[in-house]
């Protein structure tokens, strides 16, 4: 069995990788919390360091659905909450990777909500 969380297999993947049908996991999908449409895909990872994730599905996605992506390297404390994050935007226009608090994460990701509220069909709605 390969490990996927914690070393501890998922049964689709195992199934799709034992009948070679291959696929990837979405780590995040960002939605409007009106509409609930996507605002962004982000590829998401534990940060132990490491520089490179695979990206190449999350970008092509995003690409097609004209969406924003990220890769997501994050740090937790001992309390397992947010301590730090490496963010790269990968679409629609490479960036250079940032470090980020998790409140200017925050500020992003409500920026693209804001984005979004321009034109949301569902304005009105809380």
């Amino acid at each position: 069995m390969h490990g996927n969380y914690f070393n501890v297999g998922d049964p689709y993947s195992e199934w799709c990788r034992d009948n070679s049908v291959y696929m990837i996991d979405m780590d995040a999908v960002g939605i409007c919390k009106k509409c609930k449409e996507p605002l962004y895909l982000a590829e998401t990872c534990f940060d132990r360091g490491q520089t490179w994730k695979a990206t190449t599905t999350t970008e092509a996605l995003a690409n097609l659905a004209g969406l924003p992506s990220f890769l997501v390297f994050y740090k937790v404390d001992e309390k397992r909450e947010l301590e730090s994050l490496r963010v790269t935007q990968l679409t629609p226009t490479k960036g250079k990777e940032t470090i980020l608090l998790p409140e200017n994460w925050y500020q992003v990701l409500e920026l693209l909500q804001e984005r979004h509220d321009l034109f949301c069909n569902k304005k009105d709605l809380s």
